[in-house]
Formats: C-alpha cells, structure tokens, sequence
C-alpha cells in the first residue's frame, strides 16, 4: 500500500529527539542563569556557555531529527 511505512524509525531519529530535549534544558539553566547570575563568582561566567552550548545542541538536534525523519529500519 502506498504511504504505508513498515519497520521502526531509525535510531538517529530518537537520539536527535533527545538531543533536542537535553539543549532545551540546558538552554533555559542557561537564560536562568543570565537573569538570576549567581551570588559566587564564578570564572569566564559572562561569556554564558550555558546558552551557547544549548544552542548548539538544539540545532544538531534538527540536524539529526531532518535527516533522519523518513527514515525506517526493516524488520
């Protein structure tokens, strides 16, 4: 049948989900931390890795869930 897919996504498929998810997270520690900065002095703290780190992740998480969207492993 035509549109019918058979088998499971491919593993790439959920670690990009995944990967999506852990930069969200880290995104808002991140833009918490800009808003709320911490009492203690922290080292190299202005340059907010936090956010930089969070960003990155969530676009190799597109990266990952675009490539891999139609992809399906046969049973």
């Amino acid at each position: 049948m035509e549109g019918e897919k058979k088998g499971m996504r491919s593993i790439w498929y959920f670690v990009g989900l995944i990967m999506f998810a852990i930069g969200l997270v880290e995104l808002a520690a991140g833009i918490y931390d800009f808003i709320f900065p911490s009492k203690v002095p922290v080292r190299l703290s202005n340059l907010h890795a936090n956010i930089w780190w969070g960003i990155l992740i969530i676009v190799a998480g597109i990266i990952y869930i675009i490539k891999n969207r139609n992809k399906y492993v046969g049973v």
